[in-house]
Parts: structure tokens; C-alpha cells; sequence
């Protein structure tokens, strides 16, 4: 399963209004993970990597409840974390593993793993954006889920490959391991659709779905461009630049918006100036003023 990473947050008191929120997200989070699981993916035997998955496939061999499983692999490899990385997991990821596998265990044990739809593309996108959603509340309560990202981030470390290519490996072997366990080659597209969709949902969810944008704007009428910045309360930046072709020196203004500013930006620019060339960028988090407070 991608990674991701806690989010900076502010010093929270204990019993604080900040403390209750992000905890809230935590339980609120770890049951949308545990429903996307017990009512979509579990019923079809869809393995959408991460310890859940590969848990999934130990229950098909021994069979034993699932987010117990999970547990006892989660719990070792908390520890093996601590051990190699440091101390970096802290009691909120704690929490969202527990939590995770009780959440699970308890929903089967009171409903078992009823089939909502036989339809398996509907739940693997449905499954997949329920537990994107639960992991993007975790994260953004400054917790993580633990499991396959504590593998990658040691293995990173050791081999010396981005993070990114150890989660295609881990989740591409767990996959892998599910087809020879559950003889069904015919569910590994869906496995895959299930693991695009949580990281898209956890990716918006972290974003925002109002999500910021920078962008990069050369042109001769940068001083009417500026003032129609100034106009929609945003600032920006003038850098130095020069051409390559003709050497020229060149005005660039570099700015950050939000996605519904950025088009009103792009189409006056585009009236005015229909030779401006404009670099857009996704940036994740935009401090400052207009924007979060700098912690």
C-alpha cells in the first residue's frame, strides 16, 4: 500500500478541542477502514496489499479472524520499526493499528462479511475509496496504519531504493501470493483497482478537495497580471529570468492559489496575453499568508 506520512500538526493538550478532533479522526477512520474491509474487499477475497491483505490470505490457510492477525503481525513490526528507524511511531499509530483490527474483528463477528454487491469492480472501487477515506482521517490526525509502510521504510533503507518502488514491490508480492493461494488469477485486475482507488481517495483526502496550486506565469503584461493577483487578495513573487533563445531578461511571476482562483487567473491571462506561457504545479500544503498559519 503507498505511503504516506503523518502530517505536521501544532503541540496538542491533553483533553484539548485539538485532542479530541484528532482522535476522533483516528476511531472515525479505523471504522471506515474496517467497513471498506468487512463489507467490499473481505467477501470477495480481494487482496489489496498492505498487513490486511496479507492478512487475508492467512486467514484463507488457517483460518483465523483477520484483523487478529493483522495485530500480530502489526506488533512486531512496530517494534522492528522502533529498533531500525527510531522512535517515529507514537501512540496514535499504536492506537490506529489496534483499533484497525478490533474494528474488523468485531464487525465480522456481529455481521460476519455479508456480500453488498457480487458485482467485483463495484466493490473493489467502493472498498477501495472506504479505505482510502479511513487511512486519509488517520493520517490527517497525524497518525499512521503502520504495517507494510514500517516494511518499506526499512527495506528503503537497507537497499537503498525509493520508498515508492518498495511499496510496488511489497504490494506487488502480496498480490502475487494471494492468485497461488486463492487459485484465481481472474481477481488480481480487481486487487489492483483496489489499491489505485485507496491511494487516489487517501491522496484527496490529504490534499483537500480544495487542493492549492503554484504557478509560473511569463509575460510582457506581467503588470496587469500582478494587479489582478493583488485584485483576488493573493500575493506572489517576481523572479529574474532570461531567455534562452533570444537572451532577453525576462519577469516571471511565481504564485500560489487554490483551484477555482487558478482558472480565473489562467482565463484572464489568456485574454490579455495569449502568448504568456504558464507552468501550473500541485503543491500538498501552501503556508503562509492567505494560507496555513506557519506552526
Amino acid at each position: 500500500m503507498p505511503q504516506y506520512k503523518k502530517k505536521s500538526f501544532p503541540q496538542e493538550k491533553l483533553f484539548s478541542s485539538l485532542w479530541f478532533r484528532n482522535y476522533s479522526l483516528i476511531v472515525f477512520g479505523s471504522l471506515l477502514v474496517a467497513l471498506g474491509y468487512n463489507f467490499f474487499i473481505m467477501p470477495h477475497k480481494l487482496v489489496p496489499g498492505g498487513v490486511f491483505g496479507f492478512s487475508i490470505i492467512l486467514n484463507q490457510l488457517i483460518d483465523f479472524p483477520v484483523g487478529t492477525i493483522a495485530l500480530c503481525i502489526n506488533i512486531p513490526l512496530l517494534a522492528w520499526g522502533i529498533k531500525i528507524l527510531g522512535g517515529k511511531f507514537g501512540i496514535k499509530t499504536i492506537l490506529a493499528m489496534v483499533l484497525g483490527s478490533v474494528f474488523i474483528d468485531g464487525i465480522t463477528y456481529l455481521y460476519g462479511n455479508p456480500i453488498i454487491t457480487k458485482d467485483l469492480l463495484v466493490s473493489s472501487m467502493f472498498g477501495g475509496a472506504i479505505i482510502g477515506l479511513g487511512i486519509g482521517l488517520v493520517v490527517t490526525a497525524g497518525a499512521t496504519t503502520g504495517g507494510t509502510d514500517i516494511i518499506a521504510r526499512i527495506f528503503s533503507k537497507w537497499f537503498r531504493v525509493s520508498l515508492g518502488q518498495m511499496f510496488i514491490v511489497i504490494d506487488g508480492f502480496i498480490v502475487l501470493t494471494s492468485i497461488l493461494v486463492f487459485q484465481d488469477i481472474d481477481l488480481a485486475p480487481y486487487c489492483i483497482i483496489a489499491i489505485l482507488c485507496i491511494s487516489k481517495t487517501v491522496d484527496a483526502v490529504l490534499m483537500g478537495m480544495d487542493a492549492k496550486k503554484a504557478a509560473l506565469i511569463i509575460s510582457d503584461k506581467h503588470d496587469e497580471i500582478r494587479n489582478r493577483i493583488l485584485d483576488m487578495d493573493r500575493g506572489g513573487t517576481y523572479l529574474k529570468g532570461e531567455g534562452l533563445f533570444h537572451k532577453d531578461q525576462k519577469k516571471i511571476i511565481f504564485t500560489a492559489l487554490n483551484r477555482k482562483e487558478l482558472g480565473q487567473l489562467e482565463t484572464f491571462v489568456k485574454g490579455i496575453d495569449p502568448e504568456a506561457f504558464i507552468a501550473t504545479l500541485d503543491t500538498n500544503d501552501v503556508y503562509g499568508n492567505g494560507f496555513k498559519p506557519i506552526q
